[in-house]
């Protein structure tokens, strides 16, 4: 059992310990269709269903980007992105559709036609609560490079029932990168 699926958080059990659980759990699952809205299990019989159906239900709406914050995931602090967010939409559809559109301060000030500052793409998602994240599969990305990857976000809720989805820790030249966290609220 991976430190993940035992519960412990990616920062804990590090990152490299979650990205092989994570990746397991995606290929076993990719093993058979995947339905949109699904949910992956690392050990079903450990599963408590209604909590994880009520998670889900927290989870489908449509959210507002309230901030973009940068978090190094060796030590857990979390400092504001240096481009911040402008504006922002997520929604978690109930049939398992999503669809994401980022704006970043500065975007106002783009050259015409450029997408610079601006981040958007639709696809599905699916929980995936062993691992503590949600996936996205990126059917369409306005970066091109981006359709069709199944992006990671872990998810967390803070004591006002914001969302936070955090991007998976990355290492460049071998060195540690601070991951983006976009903190989302819920529009009623």
């Amino acid at each position: 059992m991976s430190a993940c699926r035992a519960g412990r958080s990616p920062r804990a059990a590090g990152w490299a310990a979650c990205a092989v659980a994570a990746a397991s759990a995606l290929l076993s699952a990719c093993a058979t269709p995947i339905k949109p809205g699904s949910i992956i299990v690392g050990n079903p019989q450990a599963v408590d269903r209604a909590a994880v159906d009520r998670l889900r239900a927290r989870l489908v709406g449509t959210w507002k980007l309230i901030a973009i914050r940068d978090r190094d995931w060796i030590t857990g602090a979390e400092t504001p992105a240096e481009r911040a967010a402008d504006d922002g939409q997520l929604i978690y559809a109930a049939n398992g559709r999503l669809s994401v559109q980022i704006v970043r301060v500065g975007r106002d000030q783009a050259a015409p036609g450029s997408a610079d500052g601006f981040s958007s793409y639709f696809g599905r998602w699916q929980l995936v609560p062993a691992e503590g994240c949600i996936i996205h599969y990126q059917e369409g990305n306005l970066n091109v490079a981006q359709t069709g990857q199944a992006a990671k976000r872990y998810y967390s809720f803070d004591a006002d029932g914001h969302l936070s989805l955090a991007t998976p820790p990355r290492k460049v030249a071998g060195k540690s990168q601070p991951s983006p966290v976009f903190v989302w609220e819920k529009i009623p």
